[in-house]
């Protein structure tokens, strides 16, 4: 039998819906089930029996508007309590979620029009009290050129601890992000990995063995829409 991943077989092509203006302060589930977005790739596959009992229950929400950007994970069913580890980020709990604001799709290089953001739900200086969430930009791998810098200290975050897992919501302000612009490009490449100290990797299509934090043309298609 064939382990090849059947998600690869198609490109995910989804809308994200505008986010109205003047809405209230950012909470930690801000946005609600209207803005989802699938999450077809959960690795190591669910098991079944007891195993599956365990399975986690993530969301990824996502919307937009002319000044920025918004997410929102939700993570629920853990058991074990919210690792950050400062000098290793990229494997402590985190959601690593990656942009293209020209959706490029056909090269396998990130241009500069390219980001990789990773969030961890408690901020390094701040694990033993999980008061404050972290951000960092990431350069990608093999990157043909690298975006403008980008000032993740602008960034609004809100986190909530939960008996069973965390949620939270990030803005990003489009003047943060190299090429964002919405009114002339209305579709953008976005991609998003969620790793869990508990769960393993949890991707928007495709298992980590793919390049999925690196390469474009794996990352799905996001139109924006009123």
């Amino acid at each position: 039998m064939s382990t090849f991943p059947p998600n690869f077989l198609f490109s995910l092509r989804i809308e994200a819906k505008s986010v109205p203006a003047g809405r209230a302060k950012l909470t930690p589930e801000f946005l609600s089930e209207r803005y989802e977005l699938p999450v077809l790739g959960k690795y190591p596959p669910p098991q079944t029996g007891e195993a599956a009992a365990g399975r986690p229950d993530f969301h990824f929400r996502f919307g937009w508007r002319a000044d920025g950007l918004f997410l929102t994970a939700i993570l629920r069913g853990k058991k074990r309590p919210v690792a950050v580890t400062p000098q290793r980020l990229e494997t402590s709990d985190s959601l690593s979620f990656m942009l293209d604001t020209r959706d490029v799709r056909v090269i396998h290089r990130a241009t500069k029009f390219c980001h990789r953001l990773l969030f961890t739900p408690i901020g390094p200086k701040d694990a033993s009290s999980g008061a404050t969430p972290g951000a960092v930009w990431l350069p990608i791998h093999r990157a043909k050129a690298h975006p403008n810098p980008v000032d993740v200290t602008r960034f609004e975050t809100a986190y909530a601890a939960k008996k069973d897992g965390w949620s939270l919501s990030v803005f990003i302000p489009g003047d943060t992000l190299t090429g964002y612009d919405p009114e002339e490009h209305n579709r953008i490449g976005v991609s998003f990995v969620l790793f869990d100290n508990e769960f393993g990797w949890l991707t928007q299509q495709l298992p980590d063995y793919f390049p999925v934090t690196e390469d474009p043309s794996l990352w799905a298609a996001v139109d924006l829409v009123e």
